[in-house]
């Protein structure tokens, strides 16, 4: 599944391609420490369409998902 596949650091691709395209998301994930973005990957495995990978970092870029 496209959006279960990894980069080599580790971000699952679609995830990656999500969040770079999202400014406010991708500048909330910079200021994660390593925990957080760990916790926060691990939330995007069981996301399995590009719609809701969308959905899931809109809402992480409004208001953190409680990972802060």
């Amino acid at each position: 599944m496209l959006y279960n596949e990894l980069y080599n650091d580790g971000l699952p691709m679609g995830f990656g391609m999500v969040l770079a395209s999202n400014v406010v998301a991708m500048n909330r994930f910079s200021s994660l420490n390593q925990r957080q973005r760990e916790e926060l990957i691990a939330r995007t495995h069981g996301i399995k369409s590009p719609e809701e990978m969308r959905s899931f970092v809109a809402e992480f870029g409004e208001n953190g998902l409680g990972i802060m």
